[in-house]
């Protein structure tokens, strides 16, 4: 599963069919239980995530996903690159 964390749900589809992903291989992270229902997944951070409103909710539910280990590749395309757990959250 992909996971497109960005302020709004029109932003993470825009991403997502620019990036030619498929409905059902991605979900938009509206909230911190997105994370929990798909661990591993991989994470897009697009430009703007730091807007989204439940921000602060889904940025602890990352770093617990970090921290048990079960959090996937993080990719953060404002810094241009990726990572294994938290960056810049």
């Amino acid at each position: 599963m992909n996971l497109i964390y960005s302020h709004d749900y029109a932003t993470a589809r825009a991403f997502a069919q620019h990036e030619e992903l498929m409905p059902g291989d991605w979900q938009w992270i509206q909230d911190a239980d997105v994370v929990r229902q798909y661990p591993r997944a991989v994470i897009y951070k697009v430009p703007h995530w730091q807007d989204n409103p439940r921000r602060a909710r889904i940025d602890l539910a990352l770093q617990r996903a970090a921290e048990t280990h079960r959090l996937g590749t993080l990719i953060d395309l404002v810094e241009g690159h990726g990572t294994l757990g938290i960056s810049g959250a």
